[in-house]
């Protein structure tokens, strides 16, 4: 069991003090900016960056490539040296230097160095999403600095409607991923989209960045699981200290569900309420092997191409569980694809099972091994608040059924007496209408989430009393 780590027992502490940025090329040249990078004998593609200051006063930034449907990309590590500034994407450096009134770029991945410039935008292009949250707003919005475990500081957004009195408010927890407050997935801002119907419908609501993401302060690459728990119990613990709120609910999506879980079991007089998303109810290994075979199924990989793909899968997380030490994990993982037959190997290429959670890089975090050996339904059977537990039939990354049962029936092992579940037809993991439920149709779908699921968590959470 994950257990909390002592400071997380104090209350959270909302910073009031503005933070004062450091000097250098990032606070001096903070927005967006926009340039257009020719590959040789290649396409030619928008990339961007967004420059700010972190909550901690540190220099903060996003990466964008809007012609692949990236945003929000994480950079996890900034050199400024002089008028120029490198930011490292992990898969990539981009190095800007200022040079009157536009920064001259040069993209290095691998041997290539792709120079473009870039100027200054107010906004980055991004595909039809109508749902997107525009101004004016029947709320206001509040920045806020909140305190965490190990001086870790988080940037969030408050979104208090106004006319209501003592609304409940919910804490919106990102899914697997370095992702921001607003869940950026291909240009659908899920979170923003979310947060904007539950305030226009009387619900408050605090969106965070994860620690190391976006202008919180942290080492994304280097987090564990216990520690986003610790997160979001200082976010939890903080909003029920704070005047003007009645109930303060979590809505957790994918991954996030199971971390609103342990919150909500581990410190219930800081919940009230749960919603689940496309939760995860069965453990962790499991949920991966489960979303492997699908993903090797949609790729196109026959039944007996897909057994052969599954004992490979096994191999790999069972390693990778095997294994405490990051060094040996990698080590060991590599002498096993060494291992692997022409045919396995072409196999795994084919069909694309060297990606995401099957990836060495992947691997050798510590986040990823104790996904694997986490046990969501634990949480689960410890939790007492009412529960509101939704899933999309089209999910093809923790699908419907096998989770929802495990999470209900988790649940009723505990004798929760206030949990309630749906299953929305045609909605997909990010709860968009879809056809064929598939990864690779949320980017090519205007709607950001459909009405339903929105409605949904928002009556539950509006009537909590």
């Amino acid at each position: 069991m994950i257990l909390f780590s002592r400071s997380a027992l104090a209350l959270a502490v909302l910073l009031a003090v503005q933070p004062v940025a450091q000097a250098g090329v990032v606070k001096d040249h903070q927005g967006h900016w926009l340039g257009v990078m020719k590959i040789p004998n290649g396409p030619t593609l928008k990339i961007g960056a967004e420059l700010f200051t972190k909550v901690d006063g540190t220099p903060g930034a996003l990466s964008v490539s809007p012609d692949q449907g990236a945003y929000d990309m994480h950079v996890q590590g900034i050199t400024e040296t002089g008028d120029s500034a490198l930011l490292d994407l992990s898969f990539a450096k981009l190095k800007l230097t200022w040079d009157k009134d536009h920064f001259n770029c040069e993209l290095q991945q691998g041997p290539g160095v792709f120079p473009f410039q870039m100027t200054q935008v107010k906004a980055f292009p991004t595909p039809p999403r109508p749902q997107t949250p525009a101004a004016p707003f029947p709320y206001k919005e509040h920045a806020l600095a909140i305190a965490s475990t190990g001086g870790i500081v988080l940037g969030a957004t408050l979104s208090v409607p106004t006319g209501v009195a003592n609304p409940n408010v919910v804490v919106l927890v990102n899914g697997s991923g370095d992702s921001t407050r607003d869940e950026n997935i291909l240009g659908h801002q899920l979170f923003a989209v979310l947060a904007d119907h539950l305030a226009r419908n009387g619900v408050a609501v605090l969106r965070y960045d994860k620690r190391g993401v976006g202008r919180s302060s942290g080492d994304y690459a280097q987090h564990t699981g216990a520690q986003l728990i610790d997160d979001l119990n200082a976010v939890a613990k903080m909003l029920k200290g704070r005047k003007g709120f009645s109930r303060v609910g979590l809505v957790g999506h994918s991954e996030g569900a199971g971390i609103a879980a342990a919150v909500a079991a581990r410190d219930p007089k800081s919940v009230d309420f749960v919603v689940s998303m496309a939760g995860i109810g069965l453990s962790g290994l499991d949920t991966i092997v489960l979303q492997d075979r699908v993903e090797a199924t949609d790729h196109g990989a026959n039944p007996a191409e897909t057994e052969r793909i599954m004992l490979y899968v096994r191999q790999f997380y069972d390693i990778t569980i095997a294994q405490a030490d990051a060094g040996a994990r990698v080590a060991a993982l590599k002498d096993m694809l060494a291992s692997l037959t022409p045919e396995d190997r072409a196999l795994v290429a084919k069909y694309k099972m060297n990606i995401g959670s099957l990836s060495l890089a992947e691997a050798e975090k510590p986040a990823m091994r104790a996904l694997l050996m986490s046990d969501p339904q634990k949480d689960w059977r410890m939790v007492r608040a009412p529960v509101l537990v939704l899933n999309g039939s089209l999910d093809h990354q923790v699908t419907a059924d096998e989770n929802l049962a495990g999470i209900m029936a988790a649940l009723k092992a505990g004798a929760n007496k206030h949990a309630q579940s749906e299953l929305l037809p045609s909605l997909n993991h990010l709860f968009q209408t879809a056809k064929t439920g598939k990864v690779d149709e949320y980017g090519s779908i205007e709607e950001t989430m459909a009405p339903i699921a929105m409605q949904r968590i928002a009556r539950f959470a509006s009537r909590q009393q």
